[in-house]
């Protein structure tokens, strides 16, 4: 059953959807240039030139997309025009080829897409190393490359248009199962027989992975507002923008779901009640996936799985050990089961509310947040200054120093394909540039992804080329391995080697018929690149520790602007000292005609939200990093231990934040006297993170601080309890304030004591 819907969440997702419309814009012109006007030389440039777009066309807003592609498409004219003309000497090619290798290599520099784009129009001048060109067989080689560039563009822009709906469902089913998987990371921490350590490493993939496919649904979403048609909002996209709400909050709530797991196996061990959280969580993500699978096949979602049996045992274990004294033998560890409860039968009804969005015959032309300006500053900015690229033209940019290794390995790559026998040089050339990466552990891991690939491509070409003799059964062949290697080349770049050695080769194969030479030759030239870019990924290298410290900078200072909005947010009697840039002057800014108290409501929402957002894709950007570093050689990785458990606290404290923002107005509302010990734990809190941004280790009593703050929680809520002025909900939610906040103290005590062990670079 498992195996079923992972291949039903391919073929109606948007990798499939993708790489059909790739193979189909490629393979088009050629198809025609050979059928209709029988010029396979022709169709095979203009394919080139299709083949170049179509690397920038990637998930994204169709208006950057268009205009990224445009770019390739023009650049990719003037590289391979300048190639030719320089076919008519080797030194010239050669000359040529290095410059403009360099040069294009180091557009990275603007981030986005342009690596995609500095790739494709490397492929355009690649394509045309093998040939020897006129002047005017060099602008007409090359203005055909460009009619391919713009014939896919105009292709991928009309097809996306036509389909833009679907692309927009595709991406918020890809963020619904994101969020799936993490739900299943976080079931696994209450499975007793689960490593902890195992268990973390997990989440904190799982949660990167989730905060890019949310970045992504959110580029589109919000840039696709449902807009008002005969004076009401369009249901469908209303459905659509409720939906992508929806997931991210529900994604919230079990991150703010985190709590104390070592506590908890040491209390409740390999008991009822840990068997229950873990399978109540894995029902909840299957419910959950049938709302992705409902998107993506627009259709009805099926029935709900049903969570009682769970619900009600758990119910009845949290009252068991309330009975059984509990609360006053071990409050944080009941306190942390009860709030894990909470959390997740918020959850369930989340799920139930976004089913029955999709299920409603008259969807409601309510949205989850108001539509105005201000959901624009949830974008990313995709700006950045053209003269960049001057500033980084030294030896300190890792740009730069990418660019140089790039171009001696295709230096020499270019050399050894024209002086060793049985290799091509525009093969030797074309294998380093899609192997080589910025980073060495990149260009190490898609190293080993290439020459297996290449392996099992090749293998399985030759078996198809022996057994299969009917070239309409190649060419069938042949069209479903270009479909695959694009569909699976954003998630399984080993699996996309292996269709594209296979398509390239029976390619070759169809239109040379009967030369098994030509694998052979392909699989020398895949060794020779691979072993150039391995070895020219040594050269001025720029080791990923020395990127992690500005990653660092970034998480906690997002991490302190989170605390900061949540404690605004809830409108504490001491509001923090260092607000967000700009939040006067947006308060001001909010239209509608709302009083002006209603207005700095939305904009606290909206600054949580936003504080949010940034504070999730910091850690997104150090996690990565980090993975990125483990990669490299031991010799130079960094504060492994500090770093990794800066990760783990830096997710807690997230977590424990996003628990406690709602408990903090009603709180401060209803006991605002009792609420100054609450004041100085987040002003600890804060404290700590400010320090630690600074480096600073922290001092010798701060044990000694810290168990006063927690001994005044402690006494806040001892006194309000028995003076009975208060009803027991909010009793019971000073209790889980409480707690959240002595744990965001322990985790934001641990954040300063490794930030201030970690040196690292600032770059």
């Amino acid at each position: 059953m498992r195996y079923s819907k992972e291949i039903e969440k391919f073929l109606y997702g948007q990798y499939f959807f993708g790489g059909l419309r790739m193979a189909v814009g490629v393979s088009l012109p050629a198809v025609l240039c050979l059928v209709v006007f029988h010029q396979a030389d022709l169709g095979f440039t203009i394919a080139t030139g299709a083949l170049g777009a179509c690397v920038v066309d990637m998930p994204g807003p169709l208006k950057y997309k268009h205009n990224e592609m445009l770019i390739c498409s023009v650049l990719g004219f003037a590289s391979a025009l300048a190639t030719g003309l320089a076919t008519f000497n080797v030194f010239a090619l050669w000359a040529t080829v290095v410059t403009l290798t360099f040069a294009l290599s180091l557009t990275v520099v603007y981030g986005n897409r342009w690596p995609q784009i500095s790739f494709a129009t490397l492929f355009m001048m690649v394509m045309t190393l093998e040939q020897h060109f006129t002047p005017l067989n060099a602008l007409t080689n090359a203005a055909w490359i460009l009619a391919g560039g713009l014939w896919y563009t105009y292709w991928a822009t009309f097809v996306s248009q036509w389909q833009a709906h679907r692309i927009e469902k595709q991406a918020l089913a890809e963020n619904v199962f994101a969020c799936v998987d993490y739900l299943l990371a976080r079931a696994d921490f209450y499975d007793i027989d689960a490593n902890l350590d195992d268990c973390y490493r997990n989440l904190v993939d799982k949660q990167t992975t989730a905060v890019e496919m949310q970045d992504a649904a959110r580029a589109i979403v919000l840039r696709n507002l449902p807009k008002l048609r005969r004076g009401k909002l369009d249901a469908s996209r209303v459905t659509l923008f409720n939906l992508f709400i929806n997931t991210v909050d529900l994604h919230e709530l079990f991150v703010g779901a985190h709590t104390d797991y070592p506590l908890m196996r040491a209390t409740f061990g390999n008991t009822d009640v840990m068997v229950f959280f873990r399978d109540l969580i894995r029902k909840a993500a299957s419910d959950l996936e049938e709302v992705g699978l409902a998107v993506l096949q627009n259709r009805r979602p099926a029935a709900r799985v049903n969570m009682k049996a769970e619900m009600r045992a758990i119910e009845y274990e949290i009252e068991l050990m309330r009975k059984q004294g509990l609360p006053e033998r071990q409050p944080e560890a009941y306190a942390a089961a009860s709030a894990t409860f909470r959390r997740i039968w918020s959850g369930v009804r989340l799920i139930d509310k976004m089913k029955k969005h999709l299920t409603s015959d008259t969807p409601g032309a309510r949205t989850e947040l108001r539509i105005d300006h201000t959901l624009m500053r949830f974008l990313s900015n995709r700006r950045v200054p053209l003269r960049q690229i001057f500033s980084n033209l030294t030896m300190a940019s890792p740009s730069f120093r990418h660019a140089l290794r790039v171009t001696l390995a295709v230096a020499v790559g270019f050399w050894l394909g024209r002086l060793l026998p049985l290799t091509n040089a525009y093969w030797i050339v074309m294998t380093t540039l899609i192997i080589m990466k910025p980073g060495y552990s990149l260009t190490k891991q898609r190293n080993m992804q290439r020459i297996v690939g290449t392996a099992i491509g090749c293998a399985a070409s030759i078996a198809l080329i022996w057994f299969v003799k009917v070239p309409a059964v190649l060419l069938v062949f042949m069209f479903a391995s270009m479909v695959m290697s694009y569909s699976l080349l954003l998630f399984n770049y080993t699996a996309s080697v292996v269709f594209t050695s296979s398509y390239v080769l029976l390619l070759f194969h169809l239109l040379a018929p009967g030369s098994m030479r030509i694998i052979g030759e392909r699989a020398i030239d895949t060794v020779i690149g691979c072993s150039l870019a391995i070895g020219a990924s040594r050269l001025f290298p720029y080791w990923e520790y020395r990127l992690m410290g500005k990653f660092v900078t970034e998480m906690l200072s997002a991490t302190r602007q989170y605390l900061e909005s949540a404690w605004w947010r809830g409108n504490a009697a001491e509001a923090p000292t260092s607000p967000l840039p700009g939040a006067a002057a947006t308060v001001s800014a909010v239209v509608g005609g709302s009083s002006r108290e209603a207005a700095a409501s939305d904009e606290r929402d909206f600054r949580y939200r936003l504080a949010r957002k940034n504070v999730h894709i910091a850690f997104a950007n150090l996690a990565q990093a980090f993975r990125r570093m483990m990669l490299e050689p031991k010799a130079h990785q960094r504060f492994v231990p500090e770093l990794n458990d800066l990760l783990v606290q830096s997710h807690g404290l997230a977590a424990h934040i996003t628990a406690a923002a709602p408990l903090l107005r009603s709180v401060a509302q209803h006991e605002p006297d009792g609420a100054l010990a609450l004041q100085r734990a987040l002003a600890a809190v804060r404290e700590n993170l400010t320090r630690a941004q600074a480096g600073e280790a922290p001092p010798v009593d701060q044990a000694e601080t810290a168990k006063l703050i927690k001994r005044d929680l402690d006494a806040m809520v001892v006194e309000i309890e028995r003076a009975g002025t208060h009803p027991p909900e909010f009793v019971g939610e000073l209790k889980l304030l409480a707690l959240q906040c002595k744990q965001m103290l322990a985790a934001s005590q641990l954040i300063r004591k490794d930030a201030g062990a970690i040196r690292l670079p600032q770059p």
